[in-house]
């Protein structure tokens, strides 16, 4: 028996024309989401890919140094500013030495993974601005500068509980951290 001209062993001429068709749109979805991936690649990654990222805060000033890794590539090392170490810029020189501590960290391990997140901080400065108003600005910029020393002091190791104790201070009665200052 002779087969039709229009059937060979994949069916009908019709039948071909449809796969062609549908092999051309399956390549061109494939090319527009490769092209889709590779145009968004970035932020892709930093959306669902392994990501870590740490934000310590110096203790001086209140900068924030915040450093992040995609992928296991450095994306991220900048310093920030913020109303905090703005205030503080006005008294104090700009060239300190950065005494960065307390953290808070980001991570997620896999890709699509949840992200866990480790707050830490030191709010003693936020405190003290938040003070000025019932301070003053010179007593505030005076607390702030006792708190400077006490920091410079622990240069060789940070005593988290004494400044615990002195933020509370800022907040319950500053004016006792001022009493035996000449200029408080």
């Amino acid at each position: 028996m002779r087969v039709p001209c229009e059937l060979n062993r994949y069916g009908s001429k019709q039948a071909i024309m449809n796969r062609t068709m549908f092999a051309k749109a399956l390549g061109v979805l494939l090319v527009f989401i490769v092209g889709f991936v590779a145009i968004f690649w970035a932020q892709i990654s930093e959306s669902y890919g392994p990501m870590r990222q740490t934000e310590a805060q110096c203790l001086i000033c209140q900068r924030d140094h915040v450093q992040k890794w995609v992928c296991g590539s450095k994306v991220n090392d900048e310093i920030i500013t913020n109303q905090y170490s703005d205030w503080i810029d006005t008294f104090i020189p700009l060239n300190h030495q950065h005494v960065w501590a307390g953290h808070t960290a980001y991570n997620r391990a896999h890709w699509f993974g949840s992200t866990s997140i480790a707050c830490g901080g030191i709010a003693t400065i936020p405190r003290i601005f938040e003070q000025r108003s019932r301070l003053g600005e010179l007593e505030a910029q005076n607390l702030a500068t006792k708190y400077h020393e006490v920091i410079k002091g622990q240069s060789s190791k940070i005593d988290f509980n004494e400044l615990d104790s002195f933020m509370k201070a800022v907040v319950d009665d500053p004016k006792s951290l001022l009493k035996d200052d000449p200029q408080g």
